[in-house]
């Protein structure tokens, strides 16, 4: 190949402080990684992009480059810390080969300007559909020409199987390039429970369709998600995947109702007419087939069934009829009841009337003898006015007219006995007269 990409820059790698040192990452260790090999750290955003970026097309090869930066810890201990990575364009691919261009260096060399000047290539990526990890003689050509700084790093995904690894120089002649045992997946302290998640993903322990946040293609990241507290554990994400679950149920259930065809409403009469239909096509289907079926039995169960329901049509009714019975029933107790108590009122009533008729009786003959007293009527024409007055529950018209004329009598004397005394007054007020002891004696008499 005569592609050239530039001078490449080899600079002396700065110390840092290790992502897994540091407590603003959260660091999540994916295989095996071994404390004598390069430790390479991976942002979690730029590992989703070089996975869907690989998933786009599986019958070609994809690559492309890494971005970040070559360290060393203060125990002089080299890492790599991969922040950024971009796609390979104007390319040449096939199933099993994958070579840069003069076109992809040079897009690739324009939009490295446009990144910070710290942020140097790393490495690069490809992939291998169905053929496994590893690297060809093509693959070693790009690493000895291109990528041969002692922390340049290699990753190969095979999309197909689910595989992928990264690989480093040793500076042994006998094996140049070595797979590494595992890598570290790096994030914001705040998205480790996220950053286990996608590890277990790409371990094979979760299946891929469960991670949501997952793009394909070139569809855009969703939020990140933020869960403030503590790095969790197992039963941490346990609680999520059975909250999304029962989200996505929720949302099935949802999509269900608005999807089914609500049913045509009808009347009873319809629907029980269309029972009947649907019953009677199946018996006539069921014994037409019968080789013994006699004539006329479907039409002779249809009538019994028509009985049947007549039957029991009558039996709700007399039901109905007998709890109409019960309702009057019960209001005519009632009726009897309030009957009952106003009885009871007047009879009340009647006893107390009696007895104020008692009283009027015998203030009656009360008066009746101070009436004899006063008209000189003798004590036997008394009693037997008082027993005519018992008897008969009052007084006769000739006893009416006698106590007339006794009032009459009474009320001429009063008169007559104001009129004196009112005389006497007057004669008093204007000059002094002897006393008339007759005067006086009428006065008493009256």
């Amino acid at each position: 190949m005569d592609i050239e990409f530039g001078e490449l820059e080899h600079t002396q790698p700065v110390v840092q402080l290790r992502p897994d040192r540091n407590k603003h990452y959260a660091v999540v260790a994916c295989g095996s990684p071994d404390e004598n090999e390069l430790a390479i750290f991976v942002d979690v955003d730029v590992m989703r992009d070089m996975e869907a970026h690989a998933l786009d097309d599986t019958s070609v090869e994809l690559g492309g480059v890494l971005l970040g930066g070559q360290y060393t810890d203060e125990e002089g201990r080299p890492f790599v810390l991969v922040t950024d990575s971009l796609r390979a364009e104007h390319y040449e691919s096939t199933k099993g080969s994958f070579k840069f261009t003069h076109e992809t260096w040079e897009k690739i060399t324009r939009e490295r300007e446009l990144f910070p000047a710290e942020l140097q290539m790393v490495g690069w990526y490809h992939t291998h559909p169905d053929w496994g990890v590893f690297l060809s003689h093509m693959d070693m050509f790009i690493c000895d020409h291109f990528f041969n700084k002692p922390l340049d790093v290699a990753l190969v995904i095979d999309p197909c199987r689910g595989d992928r690894g990264w690989f480093q120089w040793t500076g042994d002649p006998n094996e140049r390039v070595r797979r590494t045992g595992g890598f570290y997946l790096t994030a914001s302290r705040f998205r480790a429970n996220e950053l286990q998640r996608y590890t277990q993903i790409l371990e094979g322990k979760l299946d891929m369709a469960r991670e949501t946040r997952f793009p394909i293609g070139d569809a855009p990241y969703p939020a990140p998600i933020i869960n403030v507290g503590d790095r969790g554990g197992s039963w941490q994400s346990l609680a999520v995947m059975g909250m999304l679950t029962a989200q996505f149920l929720l949302l099935g259930l949802l999509a269900w109702k608005l999807l089914t065809p609500q049913p045509v409403m009808v009347t009873g009469a319809q629907r029980e007419a269309d029972r009947l239909a649907a019953q009677q096509a199946i018996l006539n289907e069921v014994i037409g087939k019968l080789d013994v079926a006699p004539d006329g039995l479907v039409d002779e169960l249809t009538e019994t069934r028509a009985r049947a329901e007549e039957l029991s049509t009558d039996k709700l009714a007399q039901q109905a009829y007998l709890r109409e019975l019960q309702q009057q029933t019960a209001e005519l107790g009632s009726e009897r009841d309030d009957l009952v108590s106003d009885r009871d009122r007047w009879r009340t009533s009647h006893e107390q009337l009696e007895s104020k008729l008692d009283d009027q009786k015998l203030r009656i003959a009360a008066l009746t003898k101070e009436l004899r007293a006063l008209q000189g009527i003798d004590d036997e024409t008394l009693s037997d006015a008082t027993d005519e007055a018992k008897s008969t529950g009052g007084l006769s018209r000739t006893w009416w007219i006698v106590i007339s004329v006794a009032a009459a009598v009474v009320l001429a004397g009063a008169l007559a006995a104001i009129s004196v005394r009112a005389d006497r007054e007057k004669r008093q007020d204007g000059e002094e007269q002897p006393i008339d002891p007759s005067a006086f004696e009428a006065d008493n008499d009256t």
